[in-house]
């Protein structure tokens, strides 16, 4: 079976162009995440204890840990094996979302 390239190239050239309307979105939501983290670098302790509540709680492996712009701790953790999303509120309670 012979490929036309006249045929395929505007094919795969189509099925790429959504993910330049994706970039831009991609970039400013990172943007705005940086914008309310906290500029004097006193996450860095606030997420270990973020995390050691996490694990306090009987959940494992925790990953993706990341403040959102209420002051919520989000992570992705093991609860018996299985992954779940968790939150450490700003008053310390851990939950799944």
């Amino acid at each position: 079976m012979k490929w036309r390239l006249d045929l395929v190239l505007p094919a795969i050239l189509l099925a790429t162009a959504g993910s330049e309307l994706v970039a831009p979105d991609a970039l400013s939501a990172g943007t705005a995440i940086q914008a309310c983290q906290s500029a004097d670098g006193s996450d860095a302790s606030s997420r270990a204890a973020a995390k050691q509540k996490i694990l306090a709680e009987g959940y494992t492996e925790v990953r993706i840990l990341a403040k959102s712009c209420d002051n919520v701790w989000h992570a992705l953790a093991l609860a018996d094996g299985d992954p779940v999303n968790v939150e450490v509120t700003p008053q310390g309670t851990v939950v799944t979302e």
